[in-house]
């Protein structure tokens, strides 16, 4: 059966948008005149009677109280640890003084009118013609919200407001509010409160703290030149600052300002002139003062300033919760401070120090300096300032390597002089050990087979790895070569320790975090963290690399037990750089990574490397943090399995192995007896090889084969002198040494002549006299000499 009848097309969506247009249009103009202005009208009127009366009704709380419409810094910022306790406020009792227009210079008073908004006393909050211009200039820069104009009043409301964005609807809301405040208070009033709340930089809000900061006198007594000065720096107050900011900039905002004085009929041209030609004085600037976490404040407040805007946080009097555990901080920087007093002997006057609880990335301790009020370097923060890790930096991308199944922790590898294409380098003793396992190659920080592991896994892979795990100041674009196997590339404290976190806690990893919940003055929670974690790492990788670095055994002949917690299994690295101008030493367990650097800002030498220097302070300080806590093991995945592996002489011993690459060739079998092979001495030291740490070296049976003198310099008292210089190797810990490491306190020298009274053979020599070894001046050898060595031998030898 044939369908009959007629098809119409269907119109589209445009096409349908412009029937209806053009018929509202027709019906528009079919309408009378008087009905055609009421429809454009209503819109208008809308705007302009309804609109700040529906905006007044919503803020009516915020207009009608004078103190929240200043919304002025009168609480202060708050900083507080994870366990409530204040440690940082900046509260300033004479912000809440709100001084009367009496109380406040007239050139002040005038130049903020002439300057800011010539007609504030004409206009009803608003000015129209300034709406338009900006509305023009807007357009003509193609940019909705790249221009604004504000009048004095519309300054006032965005105190409250404080919209860091440009938006449509900020500027909505500043003009009805302006136009409310302005229906509700009069002029003199709204100057008043603009003039107690407007900021004026380096701290100051409102021209009593201004006059204060930068004058130290009251806002009454503010000179011409004075007044132009502050109120010059009113639309970008760090730009025009004439303490720290552009001072030339400055005095051409005060030039503008008393241009403008003059054309208003303020003030004459001459007394322009002679304000311009005033030399100003400046008060001091008043330090900023920290009892505790000064560097961690700093960067709480940056943070908040680089989202909110400075104005907005210390306006808004922000409650910060931080991450901060203010106990543990307390003992961070004390075994710092104790420790470095020490190491500064072996050359190392800076240390920083960063403690994460790695399964939330939370900042449980930081120190940015050993001493935050040392004028020289102390303000610098190294916690963040971007160092060469040395071999803090292998296990970074040997873990990646792991992963990739290219190496395991029982791969051999040759450790020789080997030459990587023009690149030739070498172990820190110099020495090379031949056939070793990546575990032991890793545990005792060689590095012909770590530079060997990332050819296997090539510098590009290497680079993107590290890079994934939020060492971020590592350029992809820089060609590194195969040296960035040692730690050539610079990286962060903090970042390290939040690398090594992801080990921690399986190969999962969070955001830095230094902030828990924000409050602002009024009790309003505006920010609460939601640190989620993203995987950078497999478990499996990450539990192998953990379980390396906190092989005990293995570390042992090349770094003694000085790293050993006992009682504890702690994953442990150390890093050394060339000539030991970086000392690193970072260690962790399931719920806390420790980092500590030890250096010096200008890069200079020190006598001892990441053992000896930050060892000692990482040690102390990770003790004191798990002290009264349990125990933690690694816990393995199923994807890693246990297994027997064949050691070079024939022997065995149980390795973890990524699942399916356990050797095939099982040495060790359960069920029969094992069968002992042929057991060799190769070094001839007494300690057969399979129960030699140390195969290739002479060593000792009660050092399992190793040398009794470590690789690398021990320094046993821990007073940063390196045994093999140390005169005084007993030194009770805390104790300060000289450079052959024996405490000061010990030195006798009662005559002052450079020679210990038990050497001196002169002990009266008189001050600033020349002596030879033995103490003695040229006018001293005679006689009294003879007198003095028989003093000396009835001393020494007497009953």
């Amino acid at each position: 059966m044939v369908r009959k009848g007629t098809y119409t097309k269907r119109a589209s969506r445009a096409q349908r948008s412009q029937y209806f247009i053009r018929r509202q249009w027709q019906r528009f103009r079919s309408l009378s005149r008087r009905k055609q202005l009421l429809v454009i009208g209503a819109p208008i009127v809308a705007f302009l009677v309804i609109a700040p009366a529906l905006t007044y009704l919503v803020l009516w709380r915020d207009i009608s109280d004078p103190e929240r419409l200043m919304n002025r810094n009168n609480t202060g910022i708050e900083l507080r640890d994870r366990n409530d306790e204040v440690f940082y406020s900046t509260s300033i009792d004479s912000s809440l003084t709100r001084l009367s227009l009496d109380d406040i210079s007239d050139y002040v008073e005038q130049a903020v009118v002439s300057s800011e908004d010539k007609n504030f006393y004409t206009h009803g909050g608003i000015s129209f013609r300034g709406i338009l211009a900006a509305v023009y200039a807007n357009v003509m820069s193609r940019d909705a919200t790249a221009y604004g104009s504000s009048t004095l009043t519309q300054q006032l409301v965005k105190n409250k407001l404080l919209y860091t964005e440009k938006s449509y609807l900020r500027k909505y809301l500043e003009v009805s509010m302006a136009m409310a405040v302005d229906s509700r208070y009069g002029k003199d009033e709204i100057l008043d409160m603009y003039l107690n709340s407007v900021h004026f930089g380096e701290g100051a809000f409102g021209i009593d703290e201004a006059a204060k900061t930068y004058f130290d006198k009251p806002a009454k007594d503010l000179t011409l030149a004075e007044g132009s000065m502050l109120v010059g720096l009113l639309p970008a107050p760090s730009i025009y600052s004439p303490i720290n900011g552009d001072q030339a900039k400055a005095k051409q905002r005060q030039t503008y300002v008393l241009r403008r004085m003059v054309e208003d009929g303020k003030i004459t041209s001459a007394e322009r002139d002679a304000a311009l030609a005033e030399t100003l004085t400046y008060a001091e600037v008043r330090p900023v003062e920290y009892a505790h976490a000064p560097h961690f404040s700093e960067m709480i407040l940056n943070q908040l300033y680089d989202k909110y805007g400075e104005e907005k946080v210390k306006r808004s009097g922000y409650k910060i919760k931080t991450t901060l555990d203010l106990s543990w901080q307390k003992q961070a920087e004390s075994i710092v401070a104790e420790r470095i007093a020490i190491s500064s002997v072996s050359g190392g006057r800076n240390a920083s120090l960063v403690a994460i609880d790695p399964k939330t990335g939370e900042v449980r301790a930081l120190v940015g300096s050993a001493d935050y009020n040392d004028e020289v370097f102390g303000k610098v923060n190294m916690a963040i300032t971007p160092r060469q890790p040395g071999s803090s930096f292998k296990p970074i991308y040997i873990s990646e390597a792991i992963d990739k199944r290219l190496v395991s922790a029982s791969t051999v590898l040759r450790d020789e002089a080997t030459d990587f294409g023009g690149y030739k380098p070498n172990n820190y003793d110099f020495k090379f050990r031949g056939d070793i396992t990546l575990r032991k190659a890793l545990a005792e920080s060689l590095n012909i087979p770590a530079v060997k592991v990332m050819q296997k896994l090539g510098v590009d892979e290497s680079v993107d790895v590290a890079r994934s795990m939020g060492l971020e100041t590592i350029d992809s674009k820089q060609d590194y070569g195969l040296s960035l196997a040692l730690g050539s590339a610079e990286v962060k404290l903090t970042d390290m320790v939040n690398a090594y976190a992801a080990f921690a806690d399986e190969g999962r990893q969070h955001d830095v975090a230094l902030i828990d919940e924000i409050q602002n003055k009024y009790g309003d929670t505006i920010y609460r963290q939601d640190n989620k974690s993203r995987r950078v790492q497999s478990a499996e990788a990450s539990f192998v690399i953990s379980d390396i670095l906190s092989d005990n055994a293995a570390r042992t002949p090349s770094f003694g037990s000085r790293l050993n917690i006992p009682g504890r299994k702690v994953a442990v690295k150390t890093g050394s750089t060339d000539d030991n101008r970086d000392a690193w030493t970072i260690g962790y367990t399931p719920s806390l990574v420790v980092g500590v650097w030890v250096g010096n800002n200008e890069n200079e030498v020190m006598s001892a490397g990441g053992s000896g220097m930050a060892g000692p302070i990482w040690t102390k300080s990770i003790q004191a943090f798990l002290a009264g806590t349990k125990a933690e093991e690694f816990s393995q995945p199923s994807g890693v399995e246990k297994a027997w592996t064949c050691t070079a002489t024939g022997g065995s011993y149980e390795d973890y192995f990524m699942k399916g690459m356990a050797p095939k060739n099982n040495c060790h079998n359960s069920q029969q007896e094992e069968v002992q092979p042929e057991r060799k001495d190769s070094d001839g030291d007494g300690v057969l090889d399979d129960q030699d740490r140390c195969p290739a070296q002479a060593g000792t049976s009660s050092n399992q084969g190793c040398p009794p003198k470590p690789t690398e310099p021990v320094d046993s008292d821990d007073d940063g002198v390196v045994d093999a210089d140390d005169v005084c190797d007993n030194t009770p810990e805390g104790i300060a040494v000289d450079g052959e490491g024996c405490p000061v306190s010990q030195i006798q020298d009662d005559d002052s002549d450079g020679v210990e009274n038990t050497l001196d053979t002169c002990p009266d020599t008189p001050a600033e006299a020349v002596v030879n070894a033995s103490g003695c001046s040229p006018a001293q050898l005679g006689s009294a000499a003879l007198s003095g060595i028989a003093g000396t031998l009835l001393r020494r030898y007497g009953s």
